[in-house]
C-alpha cells in the first residue's frame, strides 16, 4: 500500500480535512536517522503533523515544525511541503532506548513539560509567517493543534499516531486534521469537539490496530454521524525526502570562512552531514581546492 494523503471536505457542515496513511514515510526516517523506538515515535508524530498542516490546503507551501523541549527526547525538526514530501530529523536519536511502544504512546514525559512548539509557513512570498506556543501536553500532535488554535486561530482537530512492534518496527502511521471553515454551522463545532475528544481516546490507534487501509477512513472516522457527507478532492502519495544534494553541499562549503577551507584541505577531505537526511557528503582535497578558488575569485577586491 503506497502511503497517501487524502484532502476533503464536508460542504454541508463547511469543514475541511485531510488524513495520511504512511507507515513506510516513519519507517524510512528512523531507519535514516537510526532512532531508538522512543525516539521513532516522536519523530513520526512531528512528521505526520507537519505534513497536515502543509498538505491541508493544495498551495505551494512549506511548512517548517520545531517542537523543543527540556526532557530527554529534546524534540524534533521537522519540515513538509504541500505536494506530500517531508524531511525532519530528532535533537537525539538514542534518547530513550528502553521505553517500551508496543502499545498506545504517552510522550509527555519523555519529550518534557517545558518547551515549545514554532511554526513557520513559508508560501514562498517575502516575507514567512511565524507563530510560536508554549507546550501543553507534550504529545506532539496536540501541540501542534493548540498553535493552530492559539496562533492561527482557526478551530481545529488534530491527532498522529503509530502502531509499532516490540522490536520497534513501524506497523502502521497516520494523522487526521479537521478545520472549521468560515460560516461553518453549529453542528460543525460540536463535531469538531466530538473529533477532538475522540482522537485524545484513542480512537485513530484503535482505527491503525484494526487494519484501516485508506485515508479517507480516517477523514469518515472523526466525523462520525456526518461521515459519508465528506467529499474526497484529491488524493497524492507522500514520501521522506530530503531537499539536499551536492551542489547545495558544494555551495555551503564554498561559503565557509577561508580558514576553514584551508584546514579542511590540510586535512585531505571534509565530511558534510545533512541533518534533516542524515546523508553522509564526502568531498575530497581536489573538490576542496577548487571551491577555496571559486571562494576567492568571488571575493570582493
Amino acid at each position: 500500500m503506497t502511503d497517501r494523503f487524502v484532502r476533503a471536505v464536508h460542504r454541508d457542515l463547511k469543514i475541511r480535512a485531510v488524513a495520511i496513511l504512511a507507515p513506510e514515510l516513519c519507517q524510512t526516517a528512523a531507519r535514516r536517522h537510526r532512532t531508538t523506538p522512543a525516539v521513532s515515535c516522536a519523530l513520526g508524530r512531528g512528521l505526520l503533523s507537519a505534513l497536515l498542516v502543509a498538505t491541508l490546503n493544495p498551495s505551494r507551501e512549506r511548512v517548517t515544525i520545531q517542537l523543543l523541549a527540556d526532557g530527554p527526547l529534546k524534540g524534533v525538526i521537522t519540515d513538509a511541503y504541500e505536494d506530500g514530501q517531508v524531511r525532519g530529523y530528532p535533537l537525539d536519536p538514542d534518547a530513550c532506548p528502553d521505553a517500551r511502544m508496543d502499545k498506545r504512546q504517552i510522550l509527555a514525559k519523555l519529550i518534557g513539560r517545558d518547551g515549545l512548539c514554532n511554526v513557520v509557513r513559508d508560501i514562498g512570498v517575502r516575507e514567512r509567517v511565524q507563530g510560536q506556543v508554549n507546550l501543553v501536553t507534550s504529545e506532539i500532535d496536540e501541540d501542534v493543534e493548540a498553535y493552530l488554535r492559539q496562533s492561527e486561530q482557526v478551530q481545529s482537530a488534530l491527532g498522529t499516531e503509530l502502531l509499532m512492534a516490540g522490536d520497534g518496527r513501524i506497523l502502521s502511521a497516520g494523522a487526521v486534521l479537521i478545520q472549521l471553515m468560515p460560516d461553518s454551522t453549529p453542528e460543525a463545532h460540536k463535531q469538531l469537539r466530538e473529533a477532538q475528544m475522540a482522537l485524545r481516546g484513542g480512537e485513530l490507534y484503535d482505527a491503525l490496530k484494526a487494519g484501516v487501509r485508506s485515508p479517507m477512513e480516517l477523514v469518515r472516522l472523526v466525523l462520525g454521524p456526518y461521515a459519508y457527507g465528506a467529499e474526497p478532492l484529491d488524493e497524492q502519495p507522500v514520501l521522506f525526502r530530503c531537499r539536499c544534494d551536492r551542489g547545495r553541499i558544494q555551495a555551503l562549503v564554498r561559503a565557509l570562512d577561508p580558514a576553514e577551507l584551508d584546514g579542511m584541505i590540510e586535512e585531505g577531505k571534509a565530511e558534510i552531514t545533512c541533518n534533516f537526511c542524515n546523508e553522509v557528503y564526502t568531498i575530497d582535497r581536489d573538490e576542496l581546492v577548487s571551491l577555496r578558488a571559486e571562494r576567492s575569485a568571488a571575493a570582493p577586491n
